[in-house]
């Protein structure tokens, strides 16, 4: 279609795409804010971590921070156990943000 014609002419020409504001960065933050718990967990289960308060929160800060600085990884994981259109589009904000 057009737009993703226009996108490849601008990636050829080295024309930066516009940026998320950080209005709409910092919602995004917000929006996937509820997976980060659901994720925290299931490390837990994969890791064979202790399930306790202390391990939850230690790993919410993490995934939340890597969250922040753009890690794909994480971002992907998140992505895999969204249940809405909203978190998707979250994600992918958050992931343009960073590119």
């Amino acid at each position: 279609n057009l737009q993703e014609q226009i996108s490849r002419i601008q990636e050829i020409m080295g024309i930066e795409k516009d940026k998320p504001s950080d209005e709409l960065y910092h919602q995004a933050l917000k929006d996937v804010s509820p997976l980060i718990p659901e994720l925290s967990h299931k490390f837990i289960h994969k890791r064979g971590l202790e399930h306790n308060e202390e391990t939850m929160v230690k790993l919410n800060q993490d995934i939340m921070d890597m969250v922040k600085q753009g890690d794909d990884e994480i971002l992907d994981l998140l992505w895999d156990i969204s249940w809405s259109g909203v978190i998707k589009n979250a994600i992918n904000i958050i992931s343009a943000y960073h590119k």
